[in-house]
């Protein structure tokens, strides 16, 4: 993108380009996009190396946005706050930000760095429309909602790590499934965003409603560290500890919350990370039968189709090496 390019969007001023000698200059160099991708949710994503610093204003709409920051280093102003994004490559946590109100944004660049960074808009007619139309009760969402420019940051797992990944790597595909892929990761973050800021334990499937806070608290924990090391087969004791009570009552407590043993839900987990990322053609179903623990893939066949109903290669496919254009 050049600056010139920049300067005739709509909406947006540059307000200082020093270092640039002209508007054919490049202000950076590598994939920008920002996609609707259902009539008020959207995506922003960026992944490039800016050649200068720069200073641009333009405005920040009511809604809800869910930032994740991977690299670079850029200070942004909205309204009256401010806000320094920092990333070194790793994905540590993700920022939501509710505004009740439109706000002025002002961005800030030292420049000569890369920039990768995700952000999942909503707004509040996709809220009420799509987004929470199944909540019965929502106290606790809209007073998150309303704390207008109350940004509050929660740690991200692997799974988060892997949606976010996968809208970056998906996003400018024009792949119809693919974007199906890139709209259901959005929704869930959102939805893990939300559930962060309740403190609410909606991720946990078969949850049931008698669980004591502690209890809903010790299998969020357990949860977590399952999904963070799926990589590895975790103990049920290293499980446990993480939990901060014993084996047998966390075996217990997987009973009562979801009917099957720890080491089931485990299974269960890497059969759903595999089908992911298989669906995003990032494994073969042979190295998909390995990181699930199968010996052979006929073995992992069997058992992705007894939990999903069909075999793994209704959804394994090669993904292409698409990505937006290359301004």
């Amino acid at each position: 993108m050049r600056v010139g390019d920049l300067v005739r969007r709509p909406g947006i001023t540059l307000e200082s380009r020093e270092g640039f000698a002209s508007l054919d200059d490049a202000l950076f160099r590598g994939y920008f996009w920002h996609r609707e991708l259902r009539r008020g949710l959207t995506v922003h994503a960026s992944d490039v190396f800016e050649e200068a610093g720069f200073t641009a204003l333009s405005s920040q709409h009511e809604g809800l946005s869910c930032i994740f920051f991977l690299d670079g280093d850029v200070d942004v102003e909205i309204g009256e706050q401010g806000f320094h994004f920092r990333g070194d490559g790793r994905l540590r946590e993700g920022l939501l930000l509710p505004s009740v109100r439109p706000e002025s944004f002002k961005r800030c660049s030292p420049g000569r760095q890369r920039i990768r960074h995700l952000v999942v808009s909503a707004t509040p007619e996709w809220l009420d429309r799509d987004g929470l139309a199944s909540v019965d009760d929502r106290s606790a969402i809209n007073a998150a909602l309303r704390a207008h420019l109350d940004a509050r940051s929660w740690q991200t797992g692997r799974r988060l790590a892997y949606l976010v990944e996968r809208i970056l790597q998906l996003g400018g595909s024009p792949s119809g499934l693919d974007q199906l892929l890139v709209e259901s990761a959005a929704v869930e973050i959102v939805a893990e965003a939300l559930t962060s800021a309740t403190g609410r334990d909606a991720a946990l499937p078969g949850k049931p409603l008698n669980l004591s806070s502690r209890d809903s608290t010790r299998l969020r924990r357990a949860h977590d560290f399952i999904h963070a090391n799926l990589n590895m087969w975790p103990s049920v004791e290293a499980i446990a500890r993480e939990a901060g009570m014993s084996p047998s009552s966390l075996q217990r407590l997987f009973r009562t919350a979801y009917g099957i043993s720890v080491v089931e839900q485990i299974r269960r987990a890497k059969l759903e990370f595999a089908r992911d990322a298989l669906a995003a053609g990032e494994y073969t179903i042979k190295e998909a039968a390995f990181m699930s623990g199968y010996s052979s893939a006929a073995n992992f066949a069997t058992a992705f189709k007894r939990h999903f109903g069909g075999p793994p290669s209704d959804v394994a496919r090669v993904r292409p090496n698409l990505r937006t254009h290359n301004t």
